[in-house]
């Protein structure tokens, strides 16, 4: 039997100790509240324990995996897939030439995702060729009854290259008279996101209450300083926002008294035409939204068009 020297033990006793410690340290980083985590961050000015906060965020709700996404329907797959391929805040190019310009998250490392979006059905196109699209509108000039003769000659007035003009063909946009209704929600979205590795953390209720605590609530009102400026954090609010964007990019709401949080554009809903060949999704890309149009090839959703029709 080898025998044992008091030196020997001492030793053992000494890692038994440090492995401890460093187990339950860890542990311990990861059992305070969330909140106290995030609080303790902040006091301490401490940009790595905010960091172990939004890991820890990552970790607590994560992506689905292909496992659980196979268990839904096709309707949810493909919302899934849909929203997969349109979700693209490192090229915000892809669907806008936005006011806040294509970089707003360049040098984030972490992305607050959406964990919910609404599904819907429609019996109109979705998709139109230019043609079509100027087929519809001379339908819908000549068809309104209360038009006076005048109007529609106005109306249905071409320039020089024998198109009708960007104006006329705005009003009379077949996407204002959309029409569709929803068959689905998906209130725990987490749809893997590849992001030019930028981690994605979900906007559960847990964590929306947990950031809006902490931000507080003081803000400059709309339009101060000038008619046209949103509503801004100030003090303690904005000290609290300039914290957060060592790691993600966020937004006092326009109208003043709340957190845009998400990191954009937000899919406000997703619209499928009844052979699932064409989607729409309606979107929020900070003070301004429209809707992108996404075509299935073979499978694969690919956008193909988009366009701002809004702003705040």
């Amino acid at each position: 039997m080898k025998k044992i020297y008091r030196n020997d033990k001492n030793n053992s006793i000494v890692k038994l100790c440090l492995i401890l410690i460093f187990l339950f340290s860890g542990c311990y980083i990861y059992s305070q509240s969330e909140k106290e985590m995030l609080e303790k961050a902040y006091k301490g000015k401490l940009a790595t324990e905010l960091k172990d906060f939004l890991i820890a965020w990552s970790q607590d709700v994560s992506p689905i995996t292909d496992v659980e996404l196979s268990a839904y329907n096709d309707t949810i797959q493909q919302a899934y897939k849909t929203f997969i391929a349109f979700y693209k805040p490192h090229r915000l190019d892809s669907i806008s030439n936005s006011e806040w310009g294509t970089d707003i998250y360049e040098k984030v490392d972490f992305l607050i995702v959406q964990n919910f979006v609404k599904i819907y059905f429609t019996d109109d196109k979705i998709y139109y060729t230019e043609q079509e699209w100027e087929n519809f509108v001379v339908d819908k000039i000549n068809q309104a009854r209360s038009m006076s003769k005048k109007n529609r000659t106005y109306w249905l007035k071409r320039g020089e290259d024998g198109k009708l003009s960007d104006h006329t063909l705005g009003n009379f946009s077949p996407h204002n008279y959309f029409q569709n209704w929803m068959v689905d929600s998906i209130v725990n979205f987490r749809p893997f996101i590849n992001c030019n590795g930028k981690t994605p953390i979900f906007l559960t209720k847990k964590y929306d209450e947990i950031l809006n605590d902490f931000l507080g609530n003081e803000y400059i009102e709309l339009g101060t300083g000038g008619i046209m400026n949103p509503a801004r954090s100030k003090g303690e609010s904005e000290k609290r926002k300039v914290f957060l964007e060592n790691y993600i990019k966020i937004f006092h709401g326009h109208w003043g008294g709340y957190w845009q949080l998400l990191s954009y554009p937000e899919a406000e809903s997703i619209t499928f035409d009844k052979n699932m060949e064409y989607a729409r999704v309606d979107f929020r890309l900070v003070y301004e939204g429209g809707f992108a149009i996404l075509k299935n090839e073979g499978g694969k959703w690919t956008l193909i068009s988009s366009e701002l029709t809004w702003i705040e």
